[in-house]
């Protein structure tokens, strides 16, 4: 799996800078952590969406790479308003645009949002972030983009705002169970996709009621072997047949036995057979496979006591990749990369 961002564009007035940003290593830990857990996949810390704008003034920051860890803090302000998102997903490919505008802003230095843009005209810009969450705290920030080399300036009277554009790819194949309601690897799609289980109101009273629309989101269930891409000959189930390891950019799958090199333990000898058309052959694994199920959290209990539970939709999808591309003698320790593009 490879991300990439195809566009940073920086627009003031009428003047229009475009870039490429640094994906920094927190954006691929999030995008490893959001597919392990249906529970916790929600959280802030492993949200892939890139919902907030961060901007730093006048200083820049000093030896910035792919490991930097940067807080919402140690940027001067955040463009917190109507963020725009449009997500295209197909099999092997997830498209995500937003477009940050500046008619609310929160001031990380005076700790308020009672400012306008007009406060900072004059200012230089040096850098610009990307979050999921616009708070302070610990959740790092995913991607920052230096322009300090640039005069990028803010000027009186010119509205600012900040569109990025990110692209992430996979050459896995790609089955689903329904490609109405899943399209493509869900688990990589930073918005999942559209809610899969109704859920009614819950109503206080007339006058007052909670709605909800919270998308479906892809965690991975289990390996398989086949010879097909599109079927499970042989599966292990994460957690019960093998275990899943989280090294920060890379998963690394243990404990699935390889089956391409010791067949006579699941066939009996050849000369064991009733008759000399139907004998045992060996097996011929040509893909490992990732399942994915897909999950949604769906609300039940009362207007003051609502209860949120991650539910399985019945919707799964596979990721199949040619065993060929790990190696035979690679296939008992499987290990997924999440890399820049």
């Amino acid at each position: 799996m490879k991300i990439k961002n195809e566009l940073v564009s920086i627009k003031i007035g009428k003047k229009q800078y475009d870039f490429n940003n640094l994906i920094l290593d927190e954006y691929l830990k999030r995008l490893v952590r959001s597919q392990l857990d249906e529970k916790d996949s929600k959280l802030l810390s492993v949200e892939t969406k890139a919902r907030c704008c961060l901007i730093k003034f006048d200083e820049e920051f000093k030896n910035l790479s792919p490991k930097s860890e940067l807080q919402n803090t140690d940027f001067d302000i955040g463009l917190l308003g109507s963020t725009i998102a449009n997500q295209d997903i197909s099999e092997q490919k997830i498209s995500t645009e937003y477009l940050y505008s500046s008619d609310y802003i929160w001031d990380y230095n005076k700790k308020t949002g009672n400012v306008k843009i007009s406060d900072y005209y004059g200012k230089k810009i040096t850098a610009i972030g990307f979050n999921s969450w616009w708070g302070r705290g610990t959740v790092l920030v995913m991607a920052v983009l230096d322009v300090s080399n640039y005069n990028i300036y803010l000027q009186e009277n010119q509205e600012l705002s900040v569109t990025r554009k990110d692209i992430i790819t996979t050459d896995a194949l790609f089955y689903s169970n329904d490609k109405t309601k899943v399209p493509g690897p869900v688990h990589l799609a930073p918005y999942g996709v559209p809610q899969i289980i109704y859920q009614p109101n819950i109503y206080e009273n007339e006058n007052s009621w909670k709605s909800f629309n919270d998308t479906g989101y892809g965690i991975l269930y289990s390996i398989g072997l086949s010879s097909y891409s599109d079927y499970i000959d042989k599966e292990f189930v994460i957690g019960k047949d093998v275990q899943i390891k989280n090294n920060e950019t890379e998963l690394e799958i243990q404990g699935i036995e390889n089956y391409l090199s010791k067949d006579n333990l699941i066939f009996p000898h050849n000369n064991i057979y009733p008759n000399s058309a139907l004998y045992p052959i060996k097996s011929n694994y040509k893909y490992v496979i990732f399942k994915y199920k897909v999950w949604q959290l769906v609300h039940s209990g009362t207007y003051d006591n609502t209860i949120e539970t991650p539910t399985d939709t019945g919707y799964f999808y596979y990721q199949a990749i040619p065993i060929d591309k790990f190696g035979k003698s690679n296939i008992s320790n499987i290990k997924i990369k999440y890399e820049r593009g």
